[in-house]
């Protein structure tokens, strides 16, 4: 149910809990009821919906016949939803991962909320809570960066199921491997955490300049960890925390959009934190080409050359390319 108005709550949240909604409004309900189900009254779920001038009407629709309680909010106004019922927040365009979330980071950083745990909407909280994350993140202060077990269903197989909470870069290619050990995250400095899990304090999120916004999809989590080392912070995890993930509801498993993102991106992060690397990484683009040549994959190629040329190009945040979101693999 969406409620017209409502009062401040009387306590002060220790954490608020971002789920970004980019079309796929009623995953994003499952998400916040298991949020609900699982989150105690020091928390508070902020949804919020990128691209709502499009999508707002099929949306409210949908959680006008929810009995969770709903409120919009102001991103200027002083206070937060009261225990119990869950923030709306509307970016009229769609800003990516990055820009959607960092409205919610900025709105919460703004009321003195000290942590803020940003989820993926294609999530389930399984086991824990963010009580969990809190207790660690004060117990160890020189982490800055905490990630949780995420469970990834990869064609709801349950012998594909992956274990993780971040990744690690390859060096030779810098493409990505998961990384689900809090001793490996922690010891390795190409490791990262996950986005989709992705918990801190808002003081931290601020100093970093919130999350990288030119990416606007894919990468800015290992851009995000490297600038949180930067600043002398470790990264870690917490186990106990779980949540299943069903991976990329927005730009669909191996589609040419999610191609595209993660081939400019992946140039843009080289470039920005490994630029001794880049004369390498372009033969081995050479070399991909000519693979793809040889064995008539003129989709992958047209894809590389599209991504080489917006990095370039200095083409960057929400691509203007007109890909398809459907899978290919």
């Amino acid at each position: 149910m969406l409620l017209a108005a409502a009062p401040p709550g009387s306590l002060q949240a220790q954490v608020g809990i971002l789920v970004l909604n980019y079309r796929h409004p009623g995953e994003t309900l499952d998400c916040v009821q298991s949020l609900l189900d699982r989150e105690s009254g020091a928390s508070r779920i902020i949804w919020i919906e990128n691209d709502a001038a499009h999508t707002w009407a099929e949306v409210r629709e949908l959680i006008e016949a929810s009995p969770i309680p709903f409120m919009l909010l102001d991103p200027g106004r002083s206070f937060l939803p009261p225990e119990g019922v869950v923030g709306i927040i509307l970016n009229e365009e769609n800003l990516g991962f990055a820009g959607g979330n960092n409205v919610g980071l900025r709105f919460l950083h703004r009321l003195a909320v000290p942590f803020a745990w940003v989820l993926n909407n294609d999530t389930h909280l399984l086991e824990g809570n963010s009580s969990l994350l809190v207790r660690s993140a004060e117990a160890r202060p020189e982490i800055g960066l905490w990630g949780s077990s995420i469970v990834a269903e990869h064609g709801h197989a349950r012998s594909r199921l992956t274990h993780y909470m971040g990744g690690q870069i390859r060096m030779r290619d810098f493409n990505i491997e998961f990384a689900g050990d809090p001793g490996t995250i922690e010891k390795d400095p190409l490791a990262f955490i996950s986005g989709c899990s992705c918990f801190a304090r808002l003081s931290l999120f601020a100093e970093v300049g919130f999350i990288p916004e030119d990416f606007f999809l894919y990468y800015e989590d290992p851009a995000l960890t490297l600038e949180v080392r930067k600043r002398g912070y470790g990264i870690s995890g917490v186990p106990e925390v779980k949540i299943n993930h069903l991976e990329s509801l927005s730009t669909g498993r191996g589609s040419p959009l999610m191609d595209y993102y993660n081939q400019r991106n992946r140039w843009v992060f080289i470039q920005r934190y490994f630029p001794e690397q880049m004369r390498k990484q372009l033969w081995r683009l050479l070399y991909s080409l000519q693979r793809s040549l040889f064995r008539g994959r003129f989709d992958r190629i047209r894809i590389a050359l599209m991504a080489y040329q917006d990095f370039k190009m200095n083409r960057l945040g929400r691509g203007s390319r007109h890909l398809s979101r459907a899978g290919t693999r």
